[in-house]
């Protein structure tokens, strides 16, 4: 091997060497190394004429790349050899994705029967048996010689099991993922292989309207919200139009500079993750509003997004990167060290995911910052970094209609359905370490040269007061732009609704969803309120007065019908 192993790598191989399995699960966190440690697994087999192919299973078409161009530095000629293709004769294997192997299980097999075969899973938690992707993963490879499965975050949020994975039954009906090697978060860490975590946490005020139009204000992190209320001030604080959003780019980016300025990483990259293309682009606005400089927008739908990604890893110019879906695993980006927590996906699985990207160590004494949105569960998450975790499925258990039933009713919509945000602004609140305050189980510990927690606090605390400052003026242009692209598609629609009668057609003629049509009410009577200087409840009460009978929610469509109606008209 044209590398040296690091000393968790060396053992993992020792043990495994020792155990001579045909199937072995490898859990090491995130940045720890894995795909070095499965390379030398690899050598091994296939220098003691074990094995005589190599095929690779990973879940994406950039992380296939980076299996090839890692593979290749250790001496592995890998392809990334399509399914309506032969493997080429002079290669050692090759690089697919689980979708890949999803299309046609059949060639899959013919690969890994036709040789000595070791097969690598590439973060295996995506192999549950009960998806297409981990059926076709144990129709393609049940025959193969060997297998390796790792994975960083071996769990998933269903019950499904991970395809060629052990389970034991722990008691009462629940099952347990077995690892045959861990490498958690706090080896790791006293190693040095990965940075500690500071996780700087902002509050803030939230103002919304529901779907009524009833307005509602709630602060991020305060102990007698409900689930529901906390969704909302959450949604509400990442809204890119509100305060939060913008003070907290402003933090992060006065700490990206702080590390860059040191020395400590003087290439130091943000990452902000976006739930969809349009939150993503709008990220990017403010962004370049706050900081005048301007992101890397990578979409993971953009047949461009690979180079992108690249160039954005290579460019020490670049700081920051808005991106979609693409970062959540397996990408390496050393230079990264700053993350702000702007979506609110928040399985254990995605939190790590997240905070992986940012935890690939260098150097000693580097350090990676996540900006973290004061919410319950991502508290408890930051708080329970250092555990190590096995995928569990618990018993079978009957869902409760009634509990169902009131969930659908509390939860909150789709994005952009039932909810609008007003305001928001951001107060700096706890800060958390990965690093300090050691437990008497063993758990984690100070480092050396690291500030403490309140130290940690009073350096983010510094130009806070700017901070707001600057992001209540970015907030509040936006907000004029936005009330200003708003009434210009209002008044399109009123030219739209004119030319539609005139021609003798209606406002509904193409709903007839009586969802739909509440989201159209909901909508026009946003507008109308506008117009008429009304608060949202005081539109709501005239419409109900103007258009008597049931409630929106249990109103039949030629009612719903006549309110839109109305609201078009006036």
């Amino acid at each position: 091997m044209p590398v040296r192993l690091r000393a968790w790598q060396r053992e993992a191989l020792d043990k495994y060497i020792a155990a001579d399995p045909r199937d072995w699960l490898e859990c090491a966190t995130p940045g720890a190394g894995k795909t070095t440690f499965t390379l030398a697994v690899a050598a091994h087999l296939w220098q003691t004429h074990i094995i005589n192919r190599v095929i690779v299973v990973c879940p994406t078409d950039h992380l296939r790349t980076q299996w090839i161009g890692a593979a290749a530095a250790l001496g592995f000629d890998l392809r990334d050899t399509p399914n309506s293709e032969k493997l080429p004769a002079d290669a050692h294997g090759c690089v697919v994705t689980y979708a890949q192997v999803a299309q046609k299980p059949a060639v899959h097999a013919g690969r890994a029967t036709s040789h000595r075969t070791l097969v690598i899973f590439d973060e295996i938690h995506h192999a549950g048996d009960q998806m297409s992707w981990g059926s076709a993963v144990i129709d393609a490879f049940s025959g193969a010689n060997r297998r390796i499965g790792v994975t960083g975050t071996p769990f998933r949020s269903d019950e499904a099991k991970i395809a060629h994975v052990r389970y034991e039954d722990v008691g009462e009906g629940i099952l347990e993922s077995v690892s045959d090697h861990n490498y958690g978060y706090a080896d790791a860490l006293r190693d040095g292989v990965v940075r500690p975590v500071t996780f700087a946490t902002y509050s803030g005020r939230s103002t919304w309207n529901d779907s009524a139009g009833e307005e509602h204000t709630a602060i991020l992190g305060d102990a007698e919200l409900t689930k529901t209320s906390e969704e909302m001030a959450w949604r509400t604080a990442l809204d890119s139009d509100g305060e939060w959003i913008a003070h907290v780019m402003a933090a992060a980016w006065a700490r990206v500079n702080r590390l860059r300025d040191s020395g400590q990483i003087p290439h130091a990259k943000v990452l902000i993750p976006a739930s969809n293309q349009e939150i993503a682009k709008e990220y990017a606005e403010v962004w370049t509003q706050v900081t005048g400089d301007a992101p890397a927008v990578i979409l993971s739908e953009d047949a461009a997004s690979a180079r992108k990604l690249a160039e954005y890893r290579d460019d020490p110019e670049k700081i920051c990167a808005v991106c979609v879906r693409l970062i959540t695993e397996g990408v390496d980006v050393p230079d990264a060290a700053v993350l702000i927590y702007s979506t609110t996906a928040s399985t254990p699985l995605f939190f790590a995911q997240m905070v992986g990207r940012v935890v690939r160590a260098r150097n000693r004494g580097e350090r990676a910052t996540v900006f973290l949105p004061t919410v319950t569960r991502l508290l408890a998450l930051a708080s329970e970094m250092e555990e190590q975790r096995d995928h569990v499925i618990g018993p079978p258990q009957e869902a409760d209609p009634l509990e169902e039933a009131a969930r659908e009713r509390s939860e909150p919509g789709p994005e952009g359905q039932g909810w609008r945000a007003v305001a928001s602004d951001a107060i700096l609140g706890e800060v958390i370490d990965t690093y300090s305050e050691p437990a008497e189980d063993g758990g984690l510990f100070a480092l050396d040269g690291l500030l403490t927690p309140d130290q940690e606090r009073a350096l983010f605390a510094r130009d806070e007061k700017a901070r707001a400052e600057q992001a209540k003026a970015v907030a509040s242009a936006r907000r004029r732009s936005r009330a200003a692209r708003e009434a210009e598609e209002r008044q399109e629609r009123r030219d739209d609704l004119v030319a539609l009668q005139r021609s003798g057609g209606s406002v509904y003629d193409e709903i007839d969803d009586p969802h739909e049509m509440r989201r159209e009410i909901s909508t026009a009577l946003l507008d109308f309120a506008r117009d008429h200087a009304l608060s949202p409840q005081a539109a709501w009460g005239q419409l109900y007065r103007e258009i008597p009978g049931e409630k929106n929610d249990a109103a039949p469509m030629t009612l719903l019908q006549k309110r839109l109606t109305w609201l078009h008209r006036h």
